[in-house]
């Protein structure tokens, strides 16, 4: 089709200025004044044409099946993936320089209306999303639902011990403050929604390096056993302190692991002593 075209076309400018030549002797200018306005017609159309409607016949738009849709991979580049799938996407929203993703109509999935995005940061696959096409639509709205759930859950006890530690330290340690805490999901646990928190604190009294050490030993040692009451999703609980009095650097540090409702010390280290 492109070769025909191409080819018209280079017959069309060999009429034009043919009909050009003709143009200058008198008794063929009717002649070529005709033939220069049909050549420069018709090929002005093919233009037209070849920009606003054939240009689409290569453009093959592609559905997803759930083969290819499986042999999809994470850092696949569009090539890559327009290789395995055959064609363009059916939509394709830009999300930066090089991050966009692209949509899929399913074809033979487990539902009728089945589709797939797929999702590219740097001109990588990122990720991908199906719906319809290896699961059925209400499993995968319940799983999304389910893990959205599971997640909101667990950054509400990540809130909440955060501030009952906040309140304990507040509360009863006059001479320490609060630098940081982290409160991150214990991956190592054997119950879900476990938490290992992160303590850092200061301790601000002017004493001597001994008197320094011990009161912070047991200022860790309060708040771990109010925390092994109080909260039991923290499974693991870490105190970092500063002394500014008597050195910049982490000055000593407790961890303590849950036991039933007690927390027990697992470390300690110091460089006060």
């Amino acid at each position: 089709m492109y070769i025909f075209i191409s080819i018209f076309a280079g017959l069309m400018v060999i009429g034009i200025g043919f009909g050009l030549l003709l143009l200058i002797f008198p008794k063929s200018r009717r002649a070529g004044k005709n033939i220069f306005f049909s050549s420069l017609l018709i090929l002005l159309s093919i233009s037209f044409l070849n920009s606003f409607v054939w240009k689409y016949e290569g453009h093959k738009i592609s559905s997803i099946t759930p083969k290819e849709y499986k042999q999809l991979k994470e850092g696949m580049t569009p090539e890559e993936v327009k290789k395995i799938v055959g064609g363009s996407a059916m939509s394709e929203e830009i999300d930066g320089d090089n991050d966009f993703n692209w949509g899929y109509e399913g074809e033979n999935g487990i539902e009728n209306d089945s589709s797939a995005r797929l999702y590219f940061e740097d001109d990588q696959l990122s990720f991908k999303i199906e719906s319809g096409l290896l699961t059925k639509h209400n499993e995968t709205d319940s799983e999304e639902t389910e893990a959205a759930d599971e997640e909101d859950e667990l950054e509400s006890l990540k809130s909440d011990a955060e501030y009952e530690i906040e309140s304990i330290i507040e509360d009863n340690y006059t001479t320490a403050s609060i630098e940081k805490i982290e409160i991150n999901e214990d991956m190592g646990a054997d119950e879900p929604n476990k938490l290992i928190a992160l303590v850092h604190l200061s301790f601000d009294a002017k004493n001597s390096a001994q008197t320094s050490y011990n009161m912070t030993e047991m200022f860790s040692e309060d708040l771990a056993a109010k925390i092994g009451s109080d909260n039991d999703s923290i499974s693991q609980l870490s105190v970092f302190w500063k002394v500014p009095y008597i050195s910049d650097k982490n000055a000593s540090k407790f961890s303590y692991e849950r036991s039933e409702d007690n927390m027990i010390i697992k470390s300690k280290s110091t460089i006060l002593k």
